[in-house]
């Protein structure tokens, strides 16, 4: 199986040398766990080698991602003047709108080989916003329609959240892109997602953690599932540094 390697050090030797490739992974933890930062190092190390991406945001603005970029000495202006990393940031101020259309134009302008999509949790809490198309194949439109043949303008008008979850992540897939969705940890119950459904439809699930030891806060990972993937099965402690984040080898979380 192709394989993409994210470049964080410590992390891509959990999954067997990397994500496997054209899959969704979901990256889910509490807010402030640094999920944001592994999407944004996976893009980064990904487009220094001539890979591009494309950063799908709900929740931060063009601005504030290239400062969070700047910290660590990622120069994120001059991929996107390359055409090598693209920022989409999704308006959340209007009604009904298809997001997809804008997120496959820019992964074809740029030919684009990854994605992060920052948040599936945003896109929960905010989701009567969106119209998420049902049919998106001219050949499975001719089959399935009585009339009006070819029409790609159906969506999903129903009210459950789940699945518009569902069909949302689905659709992501036919972008053929590897895809890393980042999303909310629920703490109080047994879902490891806000939305308690997109753990189930991604390929693979990484969860972060941000727990209080004793006066100290540890930060964790561990890779709940990653399809066609022998993954590490342990905990693994990491550090936020100067160059971004440092996973740790397991046995460090147990000393």
């Amino acid at each position: 199986m192709d394989r993409v390697r994210t470049g964080i050090k410590g992390f891509d030797e959990q999954v067997e040398g990397g994500l496997p490739k054209g899959f969704n992974i979901l990256l889910t933890g509490l807010p402030g766990t640094g999920k944001t930062i592994f999407g944004q190092q996976f893009l980064y190390n990904n487009a220094k080698q001539g890979k591009p991406g494309v950063y799908v945001s709900l929740d931060m603005s063009d601005e504030i991602f290239r400062e969070q970029g700047g910290q660590f000495g990622w120069d994120i202006e001059a991929l996107e003047k390359e055409n090598l990393l693209s920022i989409v940031k999704i308006p959340l101020n209007r009604n009904k709108i298809s997001i997809f259309d804008t997120i496959e134009e820019e992964v074809a302008h740029i030919k684009a080989e990854n994605m992060v999509f920052d948040s599936l949790a945003a896109f929960a809490i905010n989701i009567e916003q969106f119209a998420v198309p049902l049919i998106y194949d001219e050949k499975v439109a001719r089959i399935l329609s009585t009339s009006n043949l070819g029409d790609k303008e159906r969506f999903y008008e129903g009210k459950s959240k789940k699945r518009l979850t569902y069909l949302a992540i689905n659709h992501l897939s036919n972008l053929k892109t590897t895809n890393l969705l980042i999303t909310d940890h629920v703490s109080e119950d047994n879902n490891a997602t806000i939305d308690g459904v997109s753990e189930y439809v991604s390929d693979g699930v990484v969860q972060m953690f941000d727990t209080l030891v004793g006066a100290k806060r540890v930060r964790t990972m561990t890779v709940l599932k990653m399809r066609n993937t022998n993954h590490s099965p342990y905990v693994h402690g990491f550090d936020i540094t100067k160059e971004g984040i440092v996973v740790q080898p397991a046995e460090a979380v147990y000393q």
